[in-house]
């Protein structure tokens, strides 16, 4: 580590603070210039700013998922095209995931920002896209790279300020959304180009030798941080493991296998024992692998810091290659993000035994993704447009979990409004709410998923990616697990039917599905929870009258159409349980 003595604190912070206020600015305006409902209203989207050396100096709104990856993806890009081929006014496109860490849909525009005729940094975004030469909309059963997208691996979208033309329409050519991905395209390039040209505002005021400086600044000032955090942590070694219900083609589940190891101010991660890479499309490359161990570690160490590439520094990863989360071309890696959510959630399991304090119980671990495509049965136009759910939060050491949250691997992610969902696609929200019952007991409960029903005006082919379907989230120190995730077709009739990966569907007009999201696991002996908590909890339709006896012990009586907690019972029931456990 090496401070720079060269500069006044306020100077630093003032630096740091425009490159924050630039990150936001670039995610404001690709929000405003989208195209599409999964960038402008999901924020299914990262930006951020990027020194000499493609270290994170800011990062916007966004899915701080995919913020972590660019990093590889300015890095891998740069060495294939060469920093002596790009010229000022240039934008690289990549759609290669081994090199964004992502499907090819999740497209990567980067744009270096020259000072005096040398790269002095980059600016670059990553989005989805909603279509971009693949078999399906999303690719639930892929077997190689080649069937879920065109593979660009770093061209020059722009050329000394210039758009490329015969490459757009390359694009237009391998889309079904030809309009929405080239505007989707055109407000990536243009947010790169207000950061870089905020950034170079900054280099022309202070000179570039402060300007660099205060960026060395700012990320050894994460370092320490992130080492004095780690360096008040229990040193010892914790294991967990996790798994993927399955890959999408086979039904066998796919384990993933950690343990962190804690060594004054350093952390090391070691994957060994995690499943090979798998047939189906969940494998997870390494780009994105790292960036969701960076989440989960700084969301432990340093929770409240815009994060930098300094913050993970004291991070050691070890991924073997050939693994679901360092794959080798070309498996096929459409849902990488589902193995991204579940070994973020395994070092939060293995640091949960050492640093309690510091870390929560399982979520629901899932974003409970729909995506429907068709032709509109007023209309004709073909259309095609998804969304995410939230889960349950899982519970800390001190309280509860929050309620349908957006899984923290997506950070700001959102869903979309239904207001939004019902005027683009022939699909109508009949019902939507917090699931009950869904949260884990525990002294602390899990935080709740939801439910969301949906009918059909139209034929749909329905694609759907839902994981934890077939065991819910462990709970910490006797917390029990929350409810598993489902969807159901056709809910509440004879043709019921429970699923959790389809590709094509196809849901006939007037039909019905539901989505179910799992909640988050408890912390704690669900026997200790404060009585007053759990008549609480019954009130406000988080827990109903049942489940507050068989898992909580509560007893409930009603007396003028209310229920009060009957104390003696709940004592005497408590008891009785605590003993036959015992």
């Amino acid at each position: 580590m090496n401070i720079s003595n060269q500069l006044d604190p306020i100077t630093v912070e003032v630096i740091r603070s425009y490159f924050r206020s630039t990150a936001n600015q670039m995610s404001m305006a690709l929000m405003r210039a989208s195209f599409s409902p999964i960038i402008y209203e999901v924020m299914d989207f990262s930006l951020g700013v990027y020194n000499e050396d493609a270290e994170l100096i800011a990062e916007g709104k966004g899915l701080p998922v995919f913020m972590g990856t660019l990093t590889f993806s300015i890095r891998a890009v740069m060495d294939y095209v060469g920093k002596e081929n790009v010229s000022e006014g240039d934008v690289l496109l990549c759609t290669y995931p081994y090199w964004t860490g992502a499907h090819s849909q999740d497209a990567v525009t980067i744009r270096p920002i020259f000072v005096d005729g040398k790269i002095f940094g980059y600016t670059a975004a990553k989005a989805h896209w909603m279509d971009l030469g693949a078999k399906d909309i999303y690719g639930t059963d892929t077997t190689d790279i080649w069937q879920e997208g065109l593979q660009l691996k770093g061209v020059k979208i722009v050329k000394q300020g210039v758009l490329d033309r015969e490459l757009t329409e390359i694009l237009r050519a391998n889309s079904r959304l030809p309009d929405a991905v080239i505007g989707d395209l055109t407000s990536q390039i243009a947010a790169c180009e207000l950061g870089a040209k905020r950034v170079m505002a900054l280099v022309e005021k202070y000179g570039a030798t402060i300007v660099a400086q205060a960026a060395a600044r700012i990320l050894d000032h994460g370092e320490q941080i992130a080492r004095q955090a780690i360096a008040a942590m229990p040193d010892g070694e914790w294991s967990a493991e996790v798994a993927l219900d399955n890959d999408g083609i086979s039904d066998d589940p796919v384990p993933i296998k950690l343990k962190v190891r804690i060594e004054g101010d350093q952390m090391v991660v070691d994957l060994d024992g995690t499943a090979p890479q798998t047939r189906g499309p969940m494998n997870c490359p390494y780009a994105s692998s790292m960036s969701a161990l960076r989440l989960a570690m700084k969301m432990v160490v340093a929770p409240h810091y815009d994060a930098n590439e300094g913050f993970f520094r004291p991070l050691t990863v070890k991924i073997p290659e050939g693994t679901l989360l360092n794959p080798t071309v070309p498996a096929p890696v459409f849902l990488y993000g589902w193995a991204t959510m579940a070994v973020g959630e395994a070092l939060f399991a293995a640091l949960a035994q050492g640093a309690p304090e510091r870390s929560i119980s399982r979520t629901g671990g899932d974003i409970g993704a729909v995506l429907w495509s068709g032709n509109d049965p007023e209309t004709g136009a073909y259309f095609a447009g998804g969304g995410d759910e939230a889960c349950g939060a899982g519970a800390s050491i001190n309280q509860d979990g929050e309620n349908a949250l957006i899984h923290f691997a997506l950070g700001e992610c959102r869903n979309i409004p239904i207001e939004i969902l019902e005027e683009r696609y022939p699909i109508v929200t009949e019902s939507y709410g917090l699931r009950a019952n869904s949260g884990g007991a525990g002294r602390f409960r899990g935080g709740l998923g939801v439910y969301r029903e949906w009918r059909v005006l139209g034929d749909v082919s329905l694609i759907t990616v839902i994981e934890q379907t077939k065991d819910a989230p462990i709970g910490v120190d006797g917390g029990k697990a929350g409810m598993s995730n489902a969807i159901l077709l056709y809910p509440d009739t004879a043709d019921e039917r429970r699923e959790g990966k389809l590709s094509g569907f196809m849901l006939r007009e007037g039909k019905h599905m539901r989505v179910l999201t799992a909640g988050g696991a408890g912390w704690g002996n669900p026997l200790d929870r404060d009585p007053a908590s759990v008549h609480a909890d019954v009130i406000a339709g988080y827990v109903t009258v049942e489940a507050a006896d068989a898992d909580y012990g509560v007893r409930l009586v009603e007396r003028d159409g209310a229920f009060e907690v009957d104390a003696a019972a709940t004592e005497q029931t408590r008891k009785a349980r605590k003993a036959i456990a015992a």
